[in-house]
């Protein structure tokens, strides 16, 4: 639109100033030229009618000159008047010729007063033609004659002027229209570019939606399965509670129903890990630790928790582990058993009666991965160049060297009921269970693969399944780990096997402060902490904890348990403002032990960067309170078992 305005207002002032020129040549050299030249036709004739009188002087003759003489005046006068009124070329000349004429029109009377006069003679006649009037002519000629030039030139600059004029119309006009084609080429491309991001931002739109309804369908079916099974546990325990209250005389019923209570709380703590986990994986929050472990210890813990479940669904459990004697690696230990443990847990429970499970572990070097496996070698390369080259175990790797990254494969192998091709697909989107009469009844959320395949993700592995229904299933998981240097390993194993903590669980004589809000899981707390012989303080919050430490003598508690999450002042807050407080006043602080639900690798960084001491998990057991217990309250206060 700009554009076009310019080139309207180009235009504009061009046409006005071509039409100026037309109408200055209009106004100015054409009817001056004009008129010059019919002045000069008529200054001719009266220099020819001066002529004849000089020849003839008769009466008849010199009465029809000067009838001419008047017929020229009249005619004259016009011509001379647009030249004196029109000429601006040249304005002396014009005004030169018209004084001129008036002279000679008095020459011209005197002319035919002398011819008239029989007293004057052809000579004197003839002398006046000669020297009066055709000398006037002449120079009225002369001055006509450079008017007529003068005119001529000024008409053929204006003619120029307007030439260029056009010229410079013609030349704007192409450049503004060329611009005013060039924004409309690219308003046009624009709008295509604008349309085709329309298209798919519709079709992403279209997509989400679909998601979005695929996700609230498997979310509902999730819940609905969620709701089954919590129920199902919530049932068992209400119900094993009421037979207990039954039968509270008989200890052998109550026992069972106190064992029943304790499986089925475990699988509800188990169904709630799952839903908390990939709430963490979908928010970005997992993370994972880089603690050096041994992978033999790692099997061997694998191997007797799996035995259990193949023994109780009376499963066959094999372990084939010939690459991991004396194998120590940094990572994620807990991690690396969750998704082990995980995969074996599904094929005990995919699996019949007197089927086999069996669990494969190898070591693949790196220079050994195969083309199908890129993404699994990239993370290894990457890894290996952020390590030193010295310092590790001599491991080939393809004749590139020797560096601190190995890749361990784990099968898990099972010949249970199988998968059908579809469902493999889908195995590792959440909330994904297939639902045939053969799964009717197994318990589970949908969460597990999914929650599998994250965790390798991000440990840089790779996870493949095969299967074919009636046949078995094959899980191949392959983790880059790295290498534990040569001190480190040592360290870990000149004791020989890891030093196993005594449990001492007589603890008299100990004073332990309790901080917990919620007065059952006080009273449970209370009531497993009292079985230590220790003495138990209650305080409600984090305000209180903090007052009944400060108001009692340095070094009365022995041991704080302090809930994270509570009103007033929450236990990491506490925390802090007991350190501050006891360093401030140069008095010892008892050791604070968080207590809470929250079992992430983040929840206990922020727990030991406020200045606490260790970490228990709810829900916790004695044989684990014992165990903090034995650890940080002095031996002196305390008599062993």
């Amino acid at each position: 639109m700009v554009l076009l305005v310019v080139f309207y207002a180009v235009m504009m002032v061009n046409m006005k100033a071509i039409s100026d020129r037309i109408d200055e040549i209009n106004t100015h050299p054409y009817p001056v030229t004009v008129a010059a030249g019919e002045a000069e036709t008529y200054l001719v004739q009266l220099r020819t009618l001066a002529e004849r009188l000089a020849y003839v002087r008769t009466p008849e003759a010199v009465d029809a000159v000067e009838a001419e003489y008047e017929s020229i005046d009249r005619e004259i006068t016009e011509p001379l008047a647009v030249i004196a009124d029109q000429c601006r070329s040249s304005p002396e000349a014009a005004a030169a010729l018209v004084e001129r004429y008036d002279t000679l029109k008095a020459e011209q009377r005197h002319l035919i007063a002398q011819c008239r006069d029989p007293l004057s003679a052809d000579a004197d006649v003839q002398h006046t033609v000669d020297e009066q009037v055709d000398p006037l002519i002449d120079g009225m000629l002369e001055l006509n004659a450079e008017v007529i030039d003068h005119s001529r030139q000024s008409f053929s600059s204006l003619f120029d002027l307007a030439v260029k004029a056009c010229t410079e119309t013609a030349v704007y006009a192409s450049v503004l229209m060329a611009g005013v084609l060039a924004v409309l080429a690219i308003f046009l491309v624009t709008v295509r570019r604008r349309n085709a991001e329309r298209d798919r931002l519709q079709k992403n739109l279209e997509a989400a939606l679909e998601t979005a309804r695929y996700a609230s369908k498997a979310k509902s079916q999730f819940l609905a399965s969620m709701s089954h099974d919590i129920r199902t546990h919530c049932s068992a325990i209400v119900g094993l509670t009421e037979i207990a209250e039954r039968h509270v005389d008989d200890v052998e019923r109550v026992s069972e129903c106190l064992s029943k209570i304790s499986l089925s709380s475990h699988h509800l703590i188990s169904l709630i890990n799952d839903v908390l986990d990939m709430s963490k994986i979908e928010s970005g929050q997992l993370m994972l630790s880089d603690e050096p472990f041994s992978l033999e210890e790692l099997i061997s813990i694998i191997e007797v928790i799996a035995q259990q479940q193949a023994h109780t669904k009376q499963l066959s459990f094999v372990v084939e582990a010939a690459n991991v004697a004396g194998v120590y690696v940094r990572g994620d230990a807990l991690r690396v058993q969750q998704v082990l443990l995980n995969l074996i847990g599904n094929a005990v429970k995919y699996t019949e009666p007197g089927g086999k499970v069996r669990l494969r572990v190898d070591l693949e070097r790196p220079g050994c991965v195969s083309a199908d496996r890129a993404r699994c070698r990239e993370s290894i390369m990457v890894l290996r160049d952020e390590l030193p080259t010295s310092g590790f175990p001599n491991v080939p790797c393809g004749g590139q060297g020797s560096c601190g990254i190995v890749l361990y494969r784990f099968e898990i192998e099972d010949n249970g009921i199988g998968m059908t091709a579809d469902f493999v697909g889908r195995i590792f989107d959440p909330f994904e269970r297939e639902r045939t009469d053969e799964t009717r009844g197994i318990e589970g959320t949908g969460l597990g693969m999914s929650i599998t395949k994250s965790i390798i993700d991000q440990m840089g592995g790779t996870i493949e399944v095969s299967s074919e229904r009636h046949r078995g299933t094959k899980f191949t998981v392959e983790l880059p780990l790295r290498l534990e240097t040569a001190d480190v390993a040592t360290a870990l194993t000149s004791e020989g096997e890891p030093p196993v903590l005594p449990k001492r669980v007589d603890f008299s004589g100990a004073r332990v402060l309790l901080a917990e809000d919620n007065d059952i899981n006080a009273e449970i707390a209370c009531d497993i902490i009292g079985r230590t012989r220790a003495e138990v303080t209650w305080a409600h919050d984090g305000a209180e904890a903090v007052k009944a430490v400060l108001e009692v003598p340095e070094g009365w508690f022995d041991i704080v348990f302090m809930d994270v999450e509570m009103p007033n002042m929450n236990g990491l807050e506490a925390s802090r403002v007991l350190h501050e407080t006891c360093e401030r006043e140069g008095r010892a602080r008892p050791v604070i032990v968080a207590m809470t639900a929250n079992a992430y690798v983040e929840d206990r960084t922020r727990a030991f960067e406020a200045g606490m001491d260790d970490y228990v998990v709810k829900p916790f057991g004695f044989a684990d309170l014992c165990d903090v217990m034995d650890a940080h309250v002095p031996a002196r206060t305390v008599s062993s078992t």
